[in-house]
């Protein structure tokens, strides 16, 4: 493995924690590097306007006498300003490049306030590494998204050291595996082996469990081609047009796998939602999806009036989850462009527990950050048909 040891400012116990365990990794031909967190906080500094530089130097200060506290009091008072909320996040994503481009497998780190940096740079830039804090009480893992706790007792003996040892081997092995769905055998057809695959990387959420089916990636099309030659999990059937129950019937019984149908909110609202709604849920829906648009009201008469779940679209941060969720919405779905990891963070700090579907971007990267924000499940926009034909059109034209 290729580890990276964050220290500094560590007590002596901490200091302890990280030569014993890296002791044992070396032994095992591991290959351990040392890194003072402190330099990307001096990096931060020489970025930032001169003019500020003295209450930026305060700002450090405060972070290394107070840790979490001081950079909680800046959040809480004025996150918009920046200030040591700002600094903390330019720190952390110089660490995560960092750690991505010296493809660092194993990240360990002993104290608080590196703990902290690093929690928030796999959130800013999505790397690879499994993150451990070594040496410390499990009730800080609360305070951050590291990957692993190990507390005092598993380096305390040879046998214990030797244990966690392989216990980190197995969560770096674990990434350095593709993700796959179950390892399962796959079968195809000879004819249909062509078909549309979701990135691997929606495989890395938890999902959503409806009625006993996990769900961690829906496409988002109508195209009755693409649905027939997809893995989706499930088909999220939202369209610019006014709902139609002659589109929603064909969609599910062509599909595969579950679908979720748009049944408006904007443009359609009212009682024709609610009618939708029920005759979307009669054709065998899994779900049923409202527009951000739709009124407290109307999605309260939506809920009250099918058994499936009710799927809420959140476009901005403003949306008042809170009277979303009273008003019988039972998963929300992010769509806000670039900005839906920070709206999915924001709403997952405040709601552990929601179901929350999310756009996925462009690419793994968009996605794995999406996830890291605290997303189930993925939204994938397939290709044009002009995309997936130009291959096979290059084929042809060969012949």
């Amino acid at each position: 493995m290729h580890v990276l040891i964050l220290s500094s400012r560590c007590t002596e116990e901490q200091r302890n924690a990280l030569t014993v365990l890296r002791g044992c990794l070396e032994a095992h031909g591991d290959v351990c590097e040392a890194l003072d967190w402190l330099s990307f906080l001096a990096d931060s500094v020489s970025q930032i306007n001169a003019h500020s530089r003295k209450l930026v130097r305060r700002h450090v200060q405060e972070l290394l006498t107070e840790g979490f506290s001081a950079l909680s009091k800046s959040e809480a008072e004025a996150p918009e300003k920046g200030g040591l909320h700002k600094l903390v996040n330019l720190c952390a994503k110089e660490l995560a490049r960092f750690i991505r481009d010296g493809e660092y497998e194993l990240v360990l780190c002993a104290e608080p306030v590196a703990s902290m940096l690093l929690s928030r740079a796999s959130r800013e830039v999505p790397f690879p590494a499994v993150t451990v804090l070594v040496g410390t009480d499990d009730n800080l893992r609360r305070q951050n998204a590291l990957n692993h706790v190990l507390s005092a007792e598993s380096l305390s003996s040879e046998p214990a050291l030797e244990k966690t040892r392989t216990i980190l081997e197995k969560l770096v092995e674990g990434k350095r595996s593709p993700a796959v769905k179950n390892g399962a055998p796959t079968v195809q057809s000879s004819l249909r082996h062509q078909i549309l695959k979701m990135p691997t990387a929606v495989y890395e959420a938890s999902g959503i469990v409806v009625n006993g089916r996990r769900i961690k990636s829906l496409l988002f099309t109508t195209d009755l081609a693409i649905i027939r030659n997809c893995d989706a999990d499930a088909i999220f059937a939202v369209y610019p047009f006014t709902p139609q129950q002659a589109i929603s019937e064909a969609i599910i019984k062509a599909a595969y796998v579950p679908v979720f149908c748009g049944v408006g909110g904007g443009t359609t609202k009212g009682v024709r939602t609610i009618g939708l709604a029920k005759d979307a849920e009669g054709q065998g829906a899994m779900g049923i999806v409202l527009n951000a648009p739709i009124s407290n009201p109307n999605l309260r008469a939506v809920s009250a009036a099918v058994d499936i779940p009710v799927v809420i679209t959140v476009v901005n941060e403003d949306t008042n989850i809170a009277r979303r969720l009273e008003s019988g919405a039972a998963i929300i779905n992010v769509a806000g462009g670039i900005d839906t990891p920070d709206i999915v963070r924001k709403i997952r700090t405040q709601y552990p527990d929601v179901p929350i579907i999310a756009t996925g971007g462009g690419g793994d990267e968009s996605i794995c950050e999406t996830i890291l924000a605290g997303a189930n499940a993925i939204t994938i926009t397939p290709p044009s048909t002009k995309d997936l034909f130009r291959v096979t059109m290059s084929k042809y034209r060969e012949m």
